[in-house]
């Protein structure tokens, strides 16, 4: 709704962003491996596009400039293009973020022992083993303590991401 003033909605679409960037979901560890062949394939996917994206890529430059193989050339660019783009957002409406896709490192927004951290999975592996810490020292350390215990991730905020 227009309230006639540009400023205003400017300033509140600002603040709409912002609460988008605050807000995300936190998964408990069981919560997280439960999504984990969904994450997978949808991972699997984008790289699967990015990789097409790259052949599309280097067929543009072998082909002469205004002849029909290089306007056919261009559309497949823009179909992969756009499947490449469909491939992220569904990586990203997942709630996980993907530091290295090249290597198919995934973490898990949680909680452990009331700090948030990741929870670290790489494509590949069988489970989620490790967590690594948001500011500060930011290594990657194993789930299971020093005794075998395993701090228990916590879903705080969104129900949603750990059910």
């Amino acid at each position: 709704m227009y309230d006639g003033s540009r400023s205003r909605g400017r300033r509140s679409r600002i603040v709409a962003v912002s609460e988008v960037n605050l807000v995300f979901k936190l998964f408990t560890l069981e919560g997280a491996t439960r999504m984990l062949p969904i994450v997978d394939a949808r991972l699997a996917d984008l790289q699967r596009a990015l990789s097409d994206l790259e052949e599309v890529q280097a067929q543009i430059e072998t082909v002469r400039p205004g002849t029909a193989e290089a306007l056919s050339v261009r559309q497949e660019l823009a179909f992969v293009l756009n499947a490449a783009h469909d491939a992220r957002r569904d990586v990203e409406r997942l709630g996980v973020q993907v530091p290295d896709l090249s290597t198919g490192v995934v973490e898990f927004p949680s909680r452990v022992g009331g700090e948030v951290v990741h929870l670290v999975w790489q494509r590949g592996q069988d489970a989620i083993t490790a967590y690594h810490r948001l500011t500060g020292d930011e290594a990657t350390r194993p789930l299971a303590g020093e005794a075998g215990e395993v701090p228990d991730p916590q879903v705080h905020g969104s129900g949603s991401a750990g059910a």
